[in-house]
C-alpha cells in the first residue's frame, strides 16, 4: 500500500468481502429454512464462496482472474448477494454489500493498471 487512500480501499474491500461471505451463508440458511439443514447449507455455501474466492479472486491466488473479469465477477457477486440478502429479509446487510461492493469495484476501475493488480 503506497498511500493512505489505497490502505483505506483495502480495508473497505476486506470488510465487503467478509460481509459477502457471511451474506452467502445467511441466504442459504434462510432459503433452506433454518434448522440443522439450514446451518449445513449455510456452511456449505460459505465454504464454496471461500474456495472460489481463494482460487480465483484473492490477491495471492495462483490462478487469479485477470483484472477486468475479476472486477466483473466481483460486481456480480456483490449485486447478487445484495439482492439475495434483501429478498430474505436482511435489507441493511444487502444494501451495504451492494453499495459498498460496487464502490470498491468502481475505485479499483479508477486505479492505474499496476495498482489494480495489487488491490
Amino acid at each position: 500500500m503506497s498511500t493512505p487512500s489505497l490502505l483505506a480501499l483495502a480495508v473497505v474491500a476486506f470488510v465487503v468481502e467478509l460481509a459477502l461471505f457471511g451474506g452467502v451463508g445467511a441466504i442459504a440458511l434462510e432459503v433452506v429454512g433454518g434448522g440443522l439443514a439450514g446451518w449445513l447449507a449455510a456452511a456449505a455455501a460459505t465454504a464454496a464462496i471461500l474456495v472460489f474466492w481463494g482460487l480465483l479472486m484473492a490477491p495471492k491466488a495462483k490462478r487469479r482472474l485477470a483484472s477486468t473479469p475479476r472486477l466483473v465477477v466481483s460486481a456480480a457477486l456483490c449485486l447478487g448477494t445484495a439482492y439475495g440478502l434483501i429478498a430474505v429479509g436482511h435489507p441493511w446487510w444487502g444494501w451495504f454489500v451492494g453499495l459498498a461492493g460496487i464502490a470498491v469495484v468502481a475505485a479499483q476501475v479508477a486505479l492505474p493498471q499496476a495498482d489494480r493488480e495489487h488491490a
